[in-house]
C-alpha cells in the first residue's frame, strides 16, 4: 500500500472512533434489534452476503449515519461469518470527502463482513460540482484505503469462497443520472464472465437497472442491450441495482435473476436489503429490514 492511502486509511479509523464515541455521547449507540441474521442451512452454507444500495450518507443529515450504524450493526450479529457486505451506489449525497470520511468511519468501526465490494452511483459521480476522473479517483482512494486494494476504474471483480462478484460502474459525463459504459468495460465484463467457473452462480452489481429489466428513470444508456446480450450468454448470473428507490422486487428474465434493491436509508421501508445464501444446487435471496432485525419473504433460486 501506497503511503497516501495508508495515511488516509489512520486518519479514517481516527475519526471513526471520533465518530462513534459521538453516538455513544448522544444516545443513539446502535445495538441489534429483532432476530439475528442466521442461514437457513448452516451445515451446507458456502457463501453469504448483504447487499444494501443507497445508503446517502450527507454531513448535514446525521439520521443517516445513526441509521447506518445501526444497519451494520445488525447485519455484524449474524450467527454465521459474513463473507461479504455489497453496497449497489449513492452510497454518498454529493461524493464529497467528509461523506467518504463518515462512511469509511462507520464502516470501520461496525463492519464485520470479510469483504467489501462497493459500486459507484450518479450522486457518487455527482457530475455539477466536479469532473469525472476526480469522482472516481475519490471513490477508489476510500476503497483502497478500506481493503488495500488498488484499481484505477469504477469497475472490478473479485472471487469470494469461489465465487465471482463484478462490479460495473458508470464512466462517462454524459448524463446526470444515464449510466455511460465504454466499450473497455464491456469487453472486460465478457472476458471476466468467460473466466468464471463454469455452473456456479455469478454476482454482478451496477448501480443502474438495465433498460429491459425495472424500467424507470436514469437506466443503463445505449450500453443497455450489449450488457444484456453478454451476460444472458452466461448461466447462474445474479444482477442487482439500487438507484430507483422502489419497492425490493426479484424478476428473471432471459435467464438472468435480477434483483432491484430500494434505497436503504431515507424514504420507502427504511432499512431494507437482502441476504444472499449460496447453496450447492440453489441461491436464496432473503429480503431484511436490517433496521428492525426482520425477515420480509425469500426467493429460491436453483442453479
Amino acid at each position: 500500500m501506497s503511503i497516501l492511502p495508508f495515511l488516509n486509511m489512520i486518519f479514517l479509523k481516527f475519526v471513526g472512533f471520533l465518530l462513534s464515541a459521538l453516538l455513544l455521547l448522544t444516545g443513539n449507540a446502535p445495538a441489534a434489534t429483532g432476530t439475528a441474521i442466521e442461514a437457513k442451512d448452516p451445515q451446507n452454507l458456502k457463501l453469504q452476503f448483504s447487499a444494501v444500495a443507497d445508503v446517502h450518507m450527507e454531513t448535514n443529515a446525521f439520521f443517516r449515519f445513526v441509521e447506518f450504524a445501526q444497519v451494520l450493526t445488525d447485519m455484524g450479529a449474524a450467527k454465521q461469518k459474513q463473507d461479504a457486505l455489497v453496497l449497489v451506489g449513492d452510497n454518498t449525497m454529493n461524493g464529497q470527502p467528509t461523506e467518504y470520511i463518515m462512511l469509511y468511519g462507520l464502516l470501520s468501526r461496525y463492519n464485520k463482513a470479510a469483504n467489501l465490494l462497493v459500486a459507484m452511483g450518479n450522486h457518487d459521480l455527482n457530475r455539477g460540482s466536479y469532473d469525472t476522473p476526480t469522482a472516481i479517483a475519490r471513490h477508489n482512494l476510500f476503497l483502497q484505503s478500506y481493503t488495500g486494494m488498488m484499481n484505477n476504474t469504477p469497475f472490478t471483480s473479485q472471487v469470494i469462497n469461489g465465487y465471482t462478484f463484478i462490479v460495473l460502474g458508470d464512466e462517462l459525463p454524459q448524463h446526470d443520472t444515464t449510466a455511460v459504459i465504454s466499450q473497455a468495460q464491456l469487453d472486460w465484463l465478457a472476458e471476466t464472465l468467460e473466466e468464471s467457473p463454469a455452473g456456479k452462480p455469478v454476482f454482478i452489481f451496477l448501480h443502474q437497472q438495465l433498460g429491459h429489466s425495472f424500467g424507470g428513470w436514469g437506466s443503463v444508456g445505449e450500453q443497455s442491450e450489449a450488457i444484456r446480450e453478454i451476460i444472458e450468454g452466461h448461466s447462474n448470473v445474479f444482477f442487482f441495482n439500487g438507484h430507483l428507490h422502489r419497492p425490493y422486487e426479484v424478476k428473471q428474465i432471459g435467464g438472468v435473476t435480477y434483483v432491484n434493491l430500494p434505497n436503504l436509508i431515507g424514504g420507502g421501508v427504511n432499512g431494507m436489503g437482502v441476504q444472499v445464501e449460496a447453496y450447492e444446487n440453489k441461491v436464496l435471496l432473503r429480503a431484511r429490514n436490517y433496521l428492525t432485525g426482520e425477515w420480509l419473504g425469500e426467493v429460491e433460486i436453483l442453479v
